[in-house]
């Protein structure tokens, strides 16, 4: 509930201001999962553009791999609040003779709070031969705080009258926060994984 109140009050302080207002919704895909991105953007002097969102993680009961990782790919939601995050952003527009496209450098931050689910192989006993047996085991951790800083470049082009498509393409460093006393390996410190972020979503102008 605190990310929603949050939300809400970032975005009243920008809809106050005057100038091009947007309202956007995305797809992201990022090193922690999978996540759906609906708020509002402002943009100052033609190439300012700023951003603030709110997150909606998407869990996948599935992995990309039996690597053991604990982060990569492995954010999954709880409960309600850990399905909720926020993402801000920077845009700083180049190369505006293009009038088909409009191309942009990006800094993104997402933040959410959440927990961890991995599939893992374990030693589990010994055959008649002597050889180790495995077992799979689900293992869940966390919750923990999840800052994913990216930065990269995109575009953005006129589909019809008001409506545009964005995409944006980053890489970055994702910070996770938090402790885990029930595994093995405590995570009880600030833990880092080599990001990245590919975007694609639909802007609404709704004024100049």
């Amino acid at each position: 509930m605190k990310f929603f109140l949050l939300f809400l009050t970032l975005l009243f302080s920008i809809t106050i201001l005057k100038s091009q207002d947007d309202l956007i919704i995305t797809y992201n895909s990022t090193i922690a999962g999978r996540n759906i991105a609906f708020g509002y953007l402002k943009t100052f002097h033609y190439k300012n553009e700023f951003g603030i969102m709110l997150r909606i993680n998407i869990n996948k009961q599935t992995q990309n791999d039996d690597q053991n990782k604990v982060f990569v790919k492995r954010l999954y939601a709880k409960n309600f609040i850990q399905h909720l995050g926020i993402e801000t952003s920077y845009r700083r527009r180049f190369l505006e003779k293009w009038k088909c496209i409009n191309p942009f450098s990006f800094y993104d931050l997402q933040l959410t709070y959440s927990s961890t689910r991995t599939k893992a192989f374990l030693p589990y006993t010994y055959d008649s031969n002597g050889d180790v047996l495995y077992k799979e085991y689900i293992i869940s951790l966390g919750p923990f705080f999840w800052l994913e800083n990216n930065i990269g470049i995109g575009f953005k082009t006129k589909l019809f009258k008001s409506l545009y498509l964005i995409q944006k393409a980053g890489v970055g460093i994702t910070l996770i926060l938090g402790k885990d006393e029930t595994f093995p390996d405590s995570y009880d410190r600030i833990e880092w994984e080599f990001g990245y972020l590919l975007s694609v979503g639909i802007i609404y102008r709704l004024k100049e």
